[in-house]
């Protein structure tokens, strides 16, 4: 892959935005078992909520919330194991490459950013200056992600966050945005206004049709804490149940119920076993934050450019196996 693809800040064109959602629905529609062994079906007949590898002995690398830092997806890219970088492993099957959520929406840094798009929003103008800088960010690194996950289907894998609604519903376990300024109704807005409801429409099916859950037998990920115990038939079928989409993507720290994360991992891999559960979602302000009795760790940091390594084999150890990327090399 040409690295220099993925500097590129520019709001696509409508022709180049809609072929690539296009393109990602089929695959992700398409992404069924058997040909597809790691999808098991929902009840619907459709391609579930679980990606499931934990017969698949493989590292796995975990990306928190990139929130549109193409920089930091740059950076991933680039980042060396093992004399590989990630991009090399990811064509030679070596590595799983799992992203929590949430693409669009940046944070922290461009706080004053969102007052101006917002000042912008109430003038009446949705889609100024401000707001086009916003979505060029954004919608660069969502092609991005579409080009990675059309080349490299079976091991790359993002999931659904709770930014993951486009159209900005309160439904079927999705809830309105908004933090700095109403970054939710204002990017549903910037996306009618410049591109149109086909576009926000492609969009929306395709944020339906992500997973929520990935396991390997080392470790399983989702964007959130997961609020209860979940059995693996209402992970499998969540986009059915609100109730399990939304304990999947917007616990808040203190929220889950006691224990949620051992009766889930119970579920999926039996009583006495060992695995770790990692999310995002909820900033921390070191390399990690321990919940659930050391089970579920937080990784997302807005302001560092941290992954976490999980080793086949290997005890995970959050303050070795937790790295930035930005160092460009990962030592063990």
């Amino acid at each position: 892959m040409d690295f220099s693809l993925l500097d590129s800040y520019t709001l696509p064109s409508h022709v180049e935005l809609f072929s690539s959602v296009e393109k990602m629905i089929d695959l992700l529609e398409n992404e069924k078992s058997p040909d597809c062994f790691w999808r098991p079906l929902d009840s619907a007949g459709k391609p579930g909520s679980l990606i499931d590898f934990r017969k698949v002995t493989a590292p796995v690398v975990i990306i928190p919330d990139l929130h549109g830092r193409i920089d930091f997806l740059n950076q991933i890219c680039r980042f060396k194991l093992f004399d590989k970088r990630i991009i090399q492993l990811l064509e030679s099957k070596e590595i799983f490459l799992v992203f929590v959520g949430d693409a669009l929406h940046t944070e922290k840094i461009t706080r004053e950013r969102w007052l101006l798009c917002e000042q912008e929003f109430a003038s009446g103008d949705s889609a100024g200056k401000f707001m086009q800088e916003e979505m060029a960010e954004g919608l660069s690194l969502l092609m991005k992600l579409f080009e990675l996950k059309i080349r490299f289907p079976e091991r790359f894998h993002f999931l659904k966050g709770n930014h993951e609604n486009i159209l900005n519903v309160h439904e079927g376990g999705n809830y309105p945005f908004r933090k700095y300024a109403e970054e939710g109704r204002m990017v549903k807005d910037f996306i009618k206004t410049y591109y149109g409801d086909d576009i926000l429409y492609l969009l929306s099916v395709y944020e339906k049709n992500l997973p929520l859950v990935f396991c390997s037998p080392e470790c399983t990920v989702s964007h959130a804490e997961p609020y209860r115990g979940f059995s693996e038939r209402e992970i499998i079928d969540a986009r059915l149940f609100p109730e399990v989409l939304s304990g999947l993507t917007w616990t808040a720290n203190n929220e889950a119920l006691e224990n949620s994360v051992s009766l889930t991992l119970d579920n999926l891999y039996g009583n006495e076993n060992k695995v770790l559960w990692f999310g995002g979602h909820r900033p921390v302000s070191g390399k990690f934050a321990l919940r659930q009795n050391g089970r579920f760790i937080q990784i997302h940091n807005p302001l560092s450019r941290n992954v976490a390594v999980v080793m086949p084999g290997e005890e995970f150890i959050p303050e070795n196996n937790i790295v930035s990327v930005a160092g460009g090399v990962y030592e063990r």
